[in-house]
């Protein structure tokens, strides 16, 4: 009996998805870093060079981004990093203050004393990046540790809602760290917010983060005001 000829197979199938989520990454760094600056336009050929990929998932990755706010999509002229507004500045401010409050008023009403630890480690890694006077890492490992912090509310709801203000909020940032006169200022707001979640003191924790959130905000907003006035 001649056996059934198995049919070859031409590779591993393309998982498209998976590439157009590491190209949103890319694309994410690249403007949270400032590589990528509010108005500038995104030359899909120039990524698919880039990252060594087709233009489908690029096309993938640039529509994830113009729903979470970074991309608009501009008819005839493709993709752009999506201009800053003060309304929508303000907006993601007080919608981030309102999440983190709720985070650590849960956290600490059932976060466990080792998981509260934990942020230690977060912190220490910003301090690293303050010692090396490192703003693009001093912004991610910040970033990293308000993530771990609202995650310790236990609440998957909250954590997506806040995934997705962060993503919106990562135009906005540069310009509010940039008003810490030194990096190792924000190294010291997390340490007292970290000794407030340990001794559970919630509302000391919820004036502190707050306060931490809003550390310049208006100086940030004359800085707004200057470069959205300046592109007019």
């Amino acid at each position: 009996m001649t056996p059934r000829k198995q049919p070859q197979r031409e590779g591993p199938p393309l998982d498209r998805t998976s590439t157009a989520c590491k190209v949103a990454d890319y694309l994410r760094a690249r403007i949270a870093t400032g590589r990528l600056q509010p108005g500038d336009r995104i030359p899909e050929l120039g990524v698919c060079a880039a990252l060594s990929v087709s233009r489908s998932p690029v096309r993938e990755a640039l529509m994830q981004l113009a729903q979470e706010g970074l991309v608009t999509i501009v008819p005839y002229k493709g993709a752009l990093v999506s201009p800053l507004e003060r309304k929508r500045f303000e907006d993601l401010l007080h919608f981030r203050v309102a999440l983190e409050e709720f985070a650590v008023s849960r956290a600490i009403e059932i976060a466990q004393d080792a998981e509260i630890a934990q942020l230690s480690l977060h912190i220490e890694r910003l301090r690293g990046a303050a010692a090396e006077q490192n703003l693009s890492a001093a912004i991610e490992h910040d970033l990293a540790l308000h993530e771990f912090l609202v995650s310790l509310a236990h609440n998957d709801l909250l954590s997506r809602a806040y995934a997705e203000m962060l993503n919106q909020l990562r135009l906005y940032l540069r310009l509010t760290i940039t008003h810490y006169a030194r990096i190792e200022d924000l190294v010291n707001e997390h340490e007292h917010l970290l000794e407030a979640l340990r001794g559970r003191h919630k509302a000391e924790a919820r004036s502190v983060i707050r306060a931490h959130i809003e550390h310049g905000f208006d100086a940030a907003l004359e800085l707004l005001e200057r470069h959205t006035n300046g592109m007019a």
